[in-house]
């Protein structure tokens, strides 16, 4: 049995600008006007949207999937630790330490966060005092992420999509073989894209040996409003638990991509024979880390093939793979595999064939 896992790398090999900070260079691009980012234009995604403005405002440097969805951690850290006090069901915070929230949340400033002192004690408030619901401001912000994400979905439909030739693909897909004899044909497919770009290029292949089984999307997919944008879990964090709708873990279930993987889990589970773990694209970072040892570790049988676009990457997925599944495992079972190698990659350049 193989397993192919997809991360966004896949997408990268295939020319796609799919990564958020691809999606944050395309809105300054058109929605570019003579104001500065934070203006209030209400016609305006760029200008409206606090999370949009944030990230722009940030420099988000390296591998831009994984840095903004640590950012938005960082933000509800940072908001979870500001000073509040509770009164039967209303909250209050003094001005002094909710200066940087305005009359109207859209001119929310992430960053003033920093600029916070904590010296007032006292559970005396003044007139001048700000009574906010908690909760409602919670949800004002993910309600703002929800719109991101929305944003950007239409952009892979209507400007990355679009670039894929069906027709004229890039690379020939191949699975690498066992020492011993020809792996298992059936191929099943965890994606952590919400693109489907596999199934547009290679599944239909009719010259394939493999059976591809149904994909299993575990971030949600375009066009089936499912889409998850979120952070890794933060059970041992000093965060409120009212952030805890932004965890990619809580989004799974909230919009059902987590029922599919849990069958492929099952499949894996209950497998009596060889497993092949085919990992192509995906960085192996701390946001998907304890679902990646989920999978990894649920079955004995098993080979985990890694396959890496240059020594870069090779070096990064090396560190990663150590703390997802330790070094007595990375040992045994781990194998590092050039992706583009002609005899044991998995996507063959044809002009290279």
């Amino acid at each position: 049995m193989n397993i192919l896992i997809l991360g966004n790398g896949f997408d990268l090999a295939h020319d796609l600008e799919t990564r958020y900070g691809d999606f944050l260079e395309y809105c300054k691009k058109k929605y570019s006007t003579t104001k500065n980012v934070g203006g209030n234009d209400s016609n305006n995604f760029l200008f409206e949207n606090v999370w949009v403005k944030h990230f722009l405002n940030k420099t988000l440097e390296g591998d831009k999937w994984i840095d903004l969805e640590n950012e938005i951690y960082e933000v509800i850290k940072k908001l979870s630790r500001l000073p509040y006090f509770k009164s039967k069901n209303a909250y209050y915070m003094s001005e002094e330490y909710l200066f940087v929230l305005p009359k109207y949340y859209s001119n929310f400033n992430f960053e003033e966060i920093n600029n916070f002192f904590i010296a007032r004690n006292s559970h005396i408030f003044r007139d001048s005092d700000i009574i906010i619901k908690i909760n409602e401001f919670i949800n004002f912000l993910y309600n703002q992420l929800r719109d991101f994400i929305n944003e950007f979905e239409k952009y892979l439909k209507e400007v990355e999509l679009p670039k894929i030739d069906k027709n004229n693909p890039k690379y020939k897909f191949s699975l690498a073989k066992n020492k011993q004899k020809e792996m298992v044909r059936d191929v099943f497919i965890l994606n952590f894209n919400y693109t489907n770009i596999f199934e547009e290029l290679y599944a239909n292949d009719q010259n394939n040996k493999y059976i591809i089984k149904k994909p299993v999307y575990i971030h949600g997919k375009i066009n089936e409003n499912n889409m998850i944008l979120g952070t890794k879990s933060f059970s041992n964090e000093s965060i409120s638990v009212e952030f805890n709708i932004f965890k990619k873990h809580h989004q799974r279930h909230r919009y059902g991509t987590i029922e599919a993987y849990q069958k492929l889990l099952n499949i894996i589970k209950l497998c009596q024979q060889q497993i092949n773990f085919h990992i192509i694209g995906h960085s192996l970072d701390s946001s998907d880390r304890e679902l990646l040892k989920h999978i990894l570790t649920k079955n004995p049988y098993s080979t985990i093939n890694i396959y890496y676009h240059d020594e870069e990457a090779l070096a990064r997925m090396q560190n990663n793979i150590d703390l997802i599944i330790g070094e007595e495992e990375v040992m045994e079972k781990v194998r590092f595999i050039a992706q583009e190698d002609p005899d044991r990659g998995i996507l063959i350049p044809l002009n290279n064939e």
